[in-house]
């Protein structure tokens, strides 16, 4: 299965300044898919939604999947009979995982041009004093 995926929208906004705790809710929706030949089409929405009201991320694009004739068909089928709301889950976790992995970078890039946090949990260090001065590890891997 080769995906390939193209962005059609950027939209970024701001509302309000971030005051205090803020939560960030991501979600990836399958808007529509569509058979072309030998691939299928997927249009989707991206959003990063910043809380309490203070900014929106969205992003709309494409992601054109390329497998055998089999594959598409059933997955077509999948997705009229569900009246367009699922595909079969093996390919619809390829789908969004492909969707999110994608648009979490172009969406922190999008949030750092608006002075806010990714949309992705960074890492945090916590250093244990009483731990770090019991143990002389000498290791640079630690």
């Amino acid at each position: 299965m080769n995906f390939n995926i193209s962005f059609r929208s950027l939209d970024a906004r701001r509302l309000s300044q971030t005051k205090g705790q803020v939560n960030i809710n991501n979600n990836s929706t399958i808007t529509s898919v569509t058979k072309d030949g030998d691939k299928m089409n997927v249009n989707f929405v991206f959003s990063s939604n910043y809380e309490p009201n203070v900014a929106i991320l969205r992003i709309e694009g494409e992601l054109t999947i390329e497998d055998t004739i089999q594959v598409i068909d059933d997955a077509i089928k999948e997705w009229e009979a569900s009246q367009k709301t699922n595909l079969p889950k093996d390919m619809a976790e390829k789908v969004h995982n492909t969707i999110l992995s994608n648009c979490i970078v172009e969406a922190s890039i999008l949030a750092r041009d608006l002075k806010l946090p990714a949309p992705i949990p960074m890492p945090q260090i916590t250093l244990n004093k009483a731990d770090a001065t019991d143990k002389c590890d000498t290791s640079y891997i630690r």
